[in-house]
């Protein structure tokens, strides 16, 4: 079998390596998301001739294998991967695919695959300068938020987040958790949220948090996916201050200089969060599949 193991410190370095260099724009290969969200999507990885192989585990066992990311021709590795399964005694799924991915499988085994678009799992990836200039009228909506916002809090500021201010991140964290009637020790994506900025330096992220007066209201922190691709990671802000997203993500792209996209990750199946997110216009909708092999 596969010597699958969970992503460690000490396999950034190579996993930042492998990632940037194949050239896609999907968050789920991005290195620091790798290691934020291995404990809550119990992500595991291995290195197989040259390629990055990533599953999630159920128990002991992968429910859902990830194509292989490298240079080179990936037969070998996929190949691998049937073996595995093979010997684990459980079907060989695919998740994660993307189209050219998709096609790359049938073509590498000539298998016969039954396919499922995966909605709450597509990408919503816009330009940067769309994000940080919001021109023409289809973000007139967009720039009347933020003229609102800067009306109504005159005292706003932008800060980049450091060590200096990891305290008030995590006050706009907790704040928006009480919002919402989540308990933040109970709450996934708070831990991982800890320890990003635990690890702030090492996962080489980038975030910032918007001020009204000397109160932390939104907070936001992504890193690279590759040279020209930023991924937000998280985004929290406190609705009672009015076009504060809005504000944070303009105010937030602009310092995402070099990047010509970004990924603005999933929707999840959350309605409102499909409509936010279609509502800035995204240039591509990266689309998922998962893959089941046709037994004949």
């Amino acid at each position: 079998m596969l010597d699958f193991k969970r992503p460690a410190k000490d396999d950034l370095a190579f996993l930042r390596k492998i990632c940037e260099n194949h050239g896609t724009m999907g968050c789920d290969f991005n290195a620091s998301n790798i290691f934020i969200w291995r404990n809550k999507y119990n992500i595991k990885i291995c290195f197989y001739d040259g390629f990055l192989l990533l599953a999630y585990f159920k128990d002991n066992d992968p429910w859902g294998y990830c194509f292989p990311v490298g240079e080179g021709d990936p037969t070998s590795a996929i190949a691998a991967i049937y073996r595995d399964a093979n010997q684990r005694g459980i079907e060989a799924v695919f998740v994660m695919l993307t189209d050219a991915q998709k096609e790359k499988l049938v073509e590498i085994t000539e298998y016969e695959f039954s396919f499922k678009e995966l909605k709450d799992d597509e990408d919503y990836i816009y330009t940067n300068f769309d994000l940080s200039v919001l021109p023409g009228k289809k973000y007139h909506s967009k720039r009347n938020h933020i003229s609102r916002f800067e009306r109504e809090y005159p005292k706003w500021r932008f800060t980049i987040i450091s060590e200096k201010n990891f305290v008030d991140a995590m006050t706009v964290f907790k704040k928006w958790c009480e919002n919402n009637n989540i308990e933040p020790a109970e709450y996934e994506e708070y831990q991982a949220v800890t320890e990003m900025f635990e690890n702030y330096s090492l996962l080489q992220m980038h975030g910032g948090i918007l001020y009204v007066e000397e109160t932390p209201v939104a907070m936001t922190a992504g890193s690279r996916i590759n040279k020209t691709t930023f991924d937000v990671s998280f985004e929290k802000a406190l609705t009672e201050y009015e076009g504060v997203y809005a504000k944070i993500n303009n105010e937030f792209v602009k310092t995402l200089i070099g990047f010509e996209f970004i990924n603005r990750e999933e929707d999840m199946g959350i309605e409102s969060l499909r409509k936010s997110k279609l509502s800035y216009h995204p240039v591509a909708i990266l689309k998922r599949y998962s893959a089941k092999k046709i037994e004949s």
